[in-house]
């Protein structure tokens, strides 16, 4: 097949792609980036994952088992969901990113348990990474927003209803209102569908209705426990249009409260309430998405498709603010508190994060052979499976003239050695040529 005769050029340059080899049995990536400057950088991320149904000692602690090479977990090429996309939590986002000035730790499948397996309203759950997280949470049972003599006809919070466990995720965190589906509902009703018809009226009160509808609540659009009356007063329209177009009823009557509470502050229907998770926020939730940096028509215009120049990499942080942490090295000490089922383990779990050599060698077009560190820029506790996942990644800069990338777990020191190997086979190539000048 000929080539197209119009082909699209690129919007951006590309560096020469240097030989890139794996010496390892890991999921393994390389890619290039371009910052908002335009300056190219060669990027290599790897992913690890171990598992702490096969673990061994280390000192004092467990420490979880390399999987082997057929159950380790694919890089994420695309980020993942709960459910739907964008409007459920997320699973785990994409390995590709280019650069994380932090380590994020994230808890997916997460769970608190009650302590003893017995039913209760309310319990603490939470871990610990070594010294730079210490996260402990509040979580409750169900409960509605419910109208009683004692809130005077306003929507509070009812009792809790005693489970054993709470799943971990932001659905049941304060935020929202997720008026998603009302706003799909009241919109079927304006649009003059033919199986739902309906009156000048009635489509005064869906515009109306419609109109009210809450914006988002950018920290956790996806939560609940934000303005419950501005829910309760759309279902209510809804269900009015409802019966006169005799629809089968899909709206809601009851209106989740939060769940997952902050440690020793108990919602009890505040407004100003802060966000509490384990997992990963959303690209576009704030102040994540300010970090972005500012994509208006000056931008599109000078800077597309590039990052805008304003754009801060602590953007490809994932991670809640207070799970994002300086590199690790491997060795630090996680303990898990009340994220097991009572059945399973009773107390605080602790392991060991696992030591790895990895490292990139870089070799030069000037003959000169270096290392890149393979930081550890995020962790991923799996509590459904148990697998411990790091992502370790290193970024070089295309000015370095890079000719081969090898991955590897050449241990610490390695780089004077092979920097040696390096010049003894240059000078073998050299004879020759000296030969024939002589």
């Amino acid at each position: 097949m000929e080539r197209p005769s119009h082909a699209m050029p690129s919007p951006v340059e590309s560096a020469p792609l240097p030989e890139v080899v794996n010496h390892t049995p890991w999921p393994s990536q390389y890619f290039q980036h371009v910052d908002p400057h335009g300056e190219i950088f060669h990027v290599m991320v790897s992913r690890i994952s171990y598992t702490l149904r096969a673990v061994q000692k280390n000192g004092d602690l467990i420490e979880p088992t390399v999987l082997p090479p057929e159950q380790q977990t694919p890089l994420c090429t695309a980020d993942e969901f709960y459910a739907n996309v964008n409007i459920s939590s997320v699973l785990q986002e994409s390995d590709l990113a280019p650069y994380k000035p932090k380590c994020d730790v994230i808890l997916t499948n997460a769970f608190a348990y009650t302590p003893d397996g017995k039913p209760h309203e309310r319990w603490p759950a939470g871990f610990r990474f070594a010294d730079s997280i210490i996260k402990t949470l509040q979580v409750t049972g169900p409960r509605q927003f419910e109208r009683s003599l004692t809130s005077l006809g306003a929507l509070r919070p009812g009792a809790p209803k005693p489970v054993t466990q709470v799943p971990l995720c932001y659905e049941l965190a304060f935020g929202g209102p997720n008026v998603i589906r009302q706003e799909q509902l009241l919109q079927e009703f304006l649009d003059d569908r033919d199986d739902v018809r309906i009156t000048k009226s009635q489509r005064e009160i869906a515009q109306q209705a419609h109109h009210a509808l809450p914006a988002f609540y950018t920290p956790n659009p996806i939560g609940c426990g934000r303005l419950p009356e501005a829910v309760h007063d759309a279902d209510k329209a809804i269900a009015k249009l409802e019966t006169h177009t005799q629809r089968q009823p899909q709206s809601a009557q009851h209106y989740a409260a939060p769940q997952i509470e902050a440690l020793n502050q108990p919602y009890d229907g505040q407004q100003d309430y802060p966000v509490v998770g384990v997992g990963a926020i959303g690209r576009w939730w704030s102040p994540r998405v300010s970090l972005a940096g500012t994509h208006d028509d000056a931008w599109k215009q000078s800077q597309w498709p590039k990052s805008p120049l304003d754009h801060d990499y602590r953007y490809w942080n994932c991670a809640p603010e207070d799970q994002q942490i300086d590199y690790p090295q491997g060795g630090e000490e996680v303990m898990l508190l009340n994220l097991i089922p009572a059945d399973k383990y009773q107390g605080i779990f602790r392991f060991k994060l696992p030591t790895q050599e990895l490292q990139l060698l870089v070799r030069l077009n000037v003959g000169v052979v270096m290392f890149a560190p393979m930081n550890i820029d995020t962790v991923i506790l799996d509590l459904a499976t148990g697998t411990v996942t790091t992502v370790r990644r290193a970024i070089i800069s295309a000015k370095t003239d890079v000719r081969q990338l090898e991955l590897g777990t050449w241990p610490k020191g390695t780089g004077m050695e092979l920097d040696a190997e390096m010049q003894r086979a240059a000078s073998e190539r050299a004879k020759p040529q000296e030969a024939r000048r002589g």
